[in-house]
């Protein structure tokens, strides 16, 4: 019989999760289910005198990550390392939760379980139902319910987007509110190389596009 494995938290500093602080928590019961969500950015077209909306891509959003965790203090199901359901969620907060006054920022988190669910990731929010209780109103069973939002660090969002598109020359169309630093981020997942794009278009001044321009993003040497 295969040994049971357990949801996992754990914390680190930085936003590529190499640097642990150190702590870490399993679920006491694995959930039962857990929601991964996606999504993708549009904005409607603005022409004049439209009757119908076109939908322009702008972008992708972070996937998000929604579970439940059930913890149950009755002794029915061991409660390892913790002496009650209100301790067990002080820890789960403090990992997932909680301000870092060291590096000003909550943890940077990764929750594995198995080899079916790696995720690295951030606490969106985090809210208790607490549903049993001893007679002086000490729980003894409460659900978590977690949302995480993906977290991808620079280095690898900037080598996702060299993997993708290296050799490529990309036409964009300037819409209202682009800058070309702004542009130059979606193309190459970094707003420094605007001079070089700048100057390929022959533009006068990074600034000098209108909505409507037609502006050239060639492949760049990195």
């Amino acid at each position: 019989m295969a040994n049971l494995i357990k949801l996992k938290i754990e914390a680190f500093t930085d936003a590529k999760c190499t640097s642990s602080t150190g702590k870490s928590i399993t679920a006491v019961i694995n959930p039962e289910s857990y929601s991964l969500n996606y999504g993708v950015k549009y904005e409607a077209s603005k022409e004049k005198l439209n009757n119908a909306n076109t939908q322009i891509f702008t972008g992708m959003n972070a996937s998000s990550l929604d579970l439940d965790l059930v913890v149950d203090g009755t002794g029915i199901i061991p409660l390892p390392g913790f002496s009650d359901v209100d301790s067990y969620i002080n820890e789960l907060k403090s990992i997932v939760y909680n301000y870092q006054g060291s590096y000003h920022r909550p943890n940077y988190l990764k929750i594995t379980w198995g080899d079916k669910l790696k995720y690295t990731c951030v606490c969106e929010s985090i809210s208790m139902k607490y549903t049993l209780f001893k007679p002086d109103g000490t729980a003894l069973r409460a659900t978590v319910k977690l949302k995480f939002k993906e977290n991808i660090d620079f280095k690898t969002k900037l080598r996702m987007a060299q993997m993708s598109s290296p050799d490529l020359t990309h036409v964009r169309t300037v819409k209202a509110g682009d800058t070309l630093p702004l542009m130059t981020y979606r193309i190459y997942g970094d707003s420094s190389w605007y001079l070089e794009v700048a100057r390929f278009n022959n533009l006068s001044h990074f600034s000098a596009i209108r909505p409507g321009d037609e502006i050239h993003f060639p492949p760049l040497k990195k």
